[in-house]
């Protein structure tokens, strides 16, 4: 039997105002836990999700699973008939044929669509000869080389040694050197970069171009020739053009080259002083 407590009376619809609010904060509770757990669960699956792409790498699984695709994808276009087989090649003169296929390492059957164009290309301007170059893929099956070859300006002596080099004053190597001789040999450091000028001022009196052996380029400054009979011409530093054309002039009136002399020096403007064979070895200045 219940009791009251004196003095409280019950208010009726007291339970139902409590049970509905029960009611709401359950419900809010919910909405709340809802979100939340879904933003757990998100979480747990991306983070499993990035550690087996981490633990893929790191195994190898994505690399082996890559090249198998990538080589049975090759395979379908050798199939297809996307297969290297010939290669064609412009602008070779120097360039050895087996110097060039070694360079290239292309073999017939090879699936086209895998060569490295860019990296061939940088393997055949490496070469000395090669000042430039392309490669081509034409399909189906055919790799165009173009070589644009260096033009050999002179010989250069150089730690001992002779190298061919070009008028940018890019060394070219020895390959070929045998067939070069007819060109001047060109000493000094930085003699390259100089030459080109120098031997544009000679061409300015071919009779005498043809009789310079060497040209030996003294302290950065200025150029001493040797002739094909041994004789030395010493260049001004300045006004060498003027120079060599009153040595040329002279020769020409009064064949100065055929005495008996071994050194003509040019360097004082407007004077030519000449050694002969029997005279004392002056003191030399550069």
């Amino acid at each position: 039997m219940r009791r009251l407590i004196p003095g409280w009376k019950p208010q009726k619809g007291k339970k139902k105002k409590n049970a509905k609010a029960r009611k709401q904060r359950r419900a809010a509770q919910r909405r709340w836990l809802r979100p939340a757990l879904i933003g757990s669960l998100s979480a747990a699956y991306l983070g499993g999700m990035a550690w087996g792409i981490h633990w893929s790498f790191a195994s190898g699984l994505v690399e082996r699973t890559g090249n198998r695709v990538e080589r049975a994808a090759l395979d379908a276009t050798i199939g297809a008939g996307l297969a290297v087989h010939e290669v064609l090649v412009e602008g070779r003169n120097e360039t050895t044929k087996e110097q060039l296929l070694k360079t290239v390492g292309i073999r017939r059957g090879d699936p086209i669509l895998a060569l490295d164009t860019d990296e061939i290309r940088e393997r055949l301007i490496a070469l000395g000869w090669v000042g430039d170059a392309s490669v081509e893929r034409r399909l189906p099956g055919t790799v165009y080389l173009r070589l644009w070859e260096r033009q050999a300006m002179a010989i250069w002596q150089r730690h001992g040694s002779f190298v061919l080099v070009d008028r940018t004053g890019a060394v070219i190597g020895t390959q070929g050197l045998d067939r070069y001789t007819h060109l001047k040999v060109i000493v000094g450091k930085d003699a390259p970069r100089h030459a080109p000028a120098l031997l544009d001022m000679l061409a300015t009196a071919p009779p005498l171009m043809k009789r310079v052996r060497a040209a030996i380029w003294v302290s950065g400054r200025r150029w001493n020739l040797r002739l094909d009979d041994g004789i030395d011409i010493r260049l001004p530093e300045e006004n060498a053009q003027a120079a060599w054309t009153r040595l040329a002039t002279l020769e020409r009136d009064r064949q100065l080259l055929s005495q008996d002399i071994i050194a003509i020096d040019l360097r004082i403007r407007d004077r030519l002083i000449v050694r002969r064979r029997n005279d004392p070895m002056p003191k030399d200045s550069t």
